[in-house]
């Protein structure tokens, strides 16, 4: 699932988000691995719950720590989400953090489960909203990922959740097509 780098970016990502009391819920490759087959993934991505005067302080450590990021205008926009991009030069990895801010991404937080993986005491999103994330994205990739979360978790995951939001995010069909492809039958909704 991931290399030793990997891990030490990520390591060092969740270490500075503690000091300064931001939530990192570990999301992309990385999660898709904990809930289906392990897949080889050479970056990170997170969504990030930050509280008032946090990001600049949060940002300034890991800058003193190498990390390099886009000091004039490091918030960006994809899709209408925001996020902050890291690069750390010595490993040549890239750590995607997006910014909590829709109802959506608040619901992501506090679903999110704790998780001790090498050693490091994380938060990661929940398969339901692991496969959300993914529909919105559109990806081949995702679409994979997508399917392997549902084959492997297609007991356990919550079907009224996933289509409830689903549909308030405009993605009904991408998720009920999925669903299908796979062959599962989910319960109606309640």
């Amino acid at each position: 699932m991931t290399g030793p780098d990997l891990l030490q970016v990520l390591k060092a990502v969740v270490s500075t988000a503690r000091r300064h009391r931001v939530r990192v819920i570990l999301m992309g490759g990385m999660a898709v691995s904990v809930y289906a087959p392990p897949r080889a993934t050479y970056d990170i991505d997170a969504i990030g719950e930050f509280g008032e005067g946090t990001m600049a302080p949060f940002l300034a450590d890991l800058k003193k720590q190498g990390f390099t990021f886009d000091e004039g205008k490091p918030v960006r926009k994809i899709a209408g989400l925001p996020f902050v991009s890291f690069f750390h030069p010595r490993s040549k990895i890239y750590f995607d953090l997006f910014i909590a801010e829709s109802e959506f991404q608040e619901s992501i937080v506090r679903r999110s489960r704790p998780l001790r993986f090498e050693g490091i005491e994380l938060e990661l999103i929940s398969p339901e909203d692991l496969i959300l994330v993914k529909i919105l994205s559109g990806r081949s990739r995702d679409n994979e990922d997508i399917r392997q979360i549902l084959e492997e978790n297609s007991r356990t995951l919550d079907f009224d959740y996933l289509r409830k939001w689903a549909d308030k995010l405009g993605r009904q069909v991408f998720l009920e097509d999925e669903i299908k492809s796979v062959g599962i039958n989910p319960p109606d909704l309640k």
